[in-house]
């Protein structure tokens, strides 16, 4: 066969280049065939707040692994440790068994206070393998005693092969937290995809009072953020990069922001006691989405007042169950609002699809309707658990009453008519002298 002329080359030429672009323009597929993001955070769960609030989100697929061995652990909402040896015990347990397994399962892997040697070896080495394979999982290590370099003599990370994938050197075991109110988060990119569809708002504490771990950026690194401080300008607070292998995502968040204040008076957190940040839910659900390469959502009012809506009809969801099963117990017939129940959550279940699409303003419409019936249940559940105990406080009173009319016929027959008693004579005393 002769050569093709030199048209039908760059024609086909360019065919190719436009399928390598549309197919690396398309989204990431989900581990999940459902079309959820699957997450894996390890670490402290105590200070998991806004991980831990995305179980309401069904977008994700959560799970936990409690792998600190600060405090044992003790202070987390679940898998509560109170010794070093039972955190060895869960990481067994709950981490993924292989890494066929880990990258079939899960999108994103998150360290947070994870400690290196309760992590184990073997399991550092399958997130390793996980982040570097073809799946390409997300990785993102957030700062804390036991993250990066580590700090007051825990384990660095730096020399693992966890460490070797991050975007940050670990600069020595230096946990950075004072002076107080002395650190301040600067935003680099605020162009950055993830980053402009958050207010960073320089009120909140944790923007002012950035505790960090050490670290350096390492060449090729984009730094998203930094720190600055009375005696410094410059110390990473976000970096991020792409492993050219693969383009895995992988970042390095330099403080501990994913939890409530461990003691009184620390206000370095999203979650601070007492003034907690209103886009800490914002912020673990935007990264994740960012982390699994899909469009981060721009239309910050429309989706925060989505998930707060989804947490808020879960929450009152497991309340109404509560209170029916309560009925339930006194005899309530509960079958109907059982079943009225049952329709609202096939609702939630049919607009699952589009809110995987990314579909906001469709699923927030259709999510305002279940909260409107969820009201109306709430009303209908009341009066069936006033109706089920009204009997419930009819034969209380009858008991009482009835009790309180026995006693007082018996007290009356016995001290007033005296029927139990009967007359006797009068007697005298007779002494004799001795």
């Amino acid at each position: 066969m002769g050569k093709p002329p030199p048209f039908r080359l760059f024609a086909i030429s360019l065919a190719v280049l436009t399928a390598i672009a549309v197919l690396g323009a398309l989204e990431p597929a989900s581990c999940l065939e459902d079309g959820r993001i699957g997450v894996l955070y390890i670490g402290c769960m105590a200070r998991s707040t806004p991980i831990w609030w995305m179980r309401s989100d069904p977008l994700y697929s959560m799970n936990f692994v409690q792998a600190t061995l600060r405090d044992w652990g003790g202070w987390g909402p679940t898998q509560v440790a109170t010794s070093e040896g039972q955190v060895y015990r869960m990481v067994r347990l709950y981490m993924p068994r292989s890494v066929s397994d880990l990258v079939n399962r899960f999108d994103v892997v998150v360290l947070a206070n994870a400690n290196r040697h309760a992590v184990s070896p073997r399991n550092v080495e399958m997130i390793a393998d996980g982040v570097k394979s073809e799946e390409a999982v997300s990785l993102a290590m957030f700062g804390g005693w036991e993250s990066f370099g580590g700090a007051f003599g825990n384990m660095p990370w730096g020399d693992s092969s966890v460490g070797e994938l991050l975007p940050t050197e670990d600069a020595g075991n230096i946990y950075i937290h004072k002076p107080a109110n002395s650190f301040t988060l600067v935003i680099d990119r605020p162009d950055n995809e993830f980053m402009k569809s958050l207010p960073w708002d320089q009120k909140q504490p944790f923007m002012y009072n950035y505790h960090h771990n050490l670290v350096t950026a390492k060449p090729g690194a984009t730094v998203m953020a930094h720190v600055e401080g009375p005696s410094f300008v410059d110390h990473p607070g976000f970096v991020e990069w792409e492993l050219l292998e693969n383009r895995a995502r992988v970042w390095s968040i330099t403080g501990e922001i994913l939890g409530p204040s461990s003691e009184p008076g620390q206000v370095h957190t999203m979650c601070a006691r007492g003034n907690p940040w209103e886009y800490t839910l914002d912020f673990g659900g935007n990264f994740m989405i960012y982390m699994d390469k899909r469009p981060v959502p721009q239309d910050l009012e429309l989706v925060h007042k989505l998930r707060k809506t989804m947490f808020d009809v879960t929450t009152r969801k497991d309340l109404l169950i509560g209170l029916l099963e309560f009925a339930d117990s006194f005899g309530a017939n509960t079958v109907g609002i059982n079943n009225e129940l049952d329709e609202l959550n096939a609702e939630v279940t049919a607009v699952l699809p589009a809110y995987f699409e990314l579909r906001f303003e469709e699923v927030l419409e259709a999510y305002e309707e279940v909260v409107e019936g969820l009201a109306i249940l709430e009303v209908e559940a009341i009066e069936l658990k006033d109706r089920a105990l009204l009997w419930v406080y009819i034969i209380e009173w009858l008991s009482v009453t009835g009790t309180a009319m026995f006693t007082g016929f018996v007290l009356w027959s016995v001290m007033v008519r005296r029927r139990l008693y009967r007359e006797v004579g009068t007697t005298r005393m007779v002494t004799q002298d001795l």
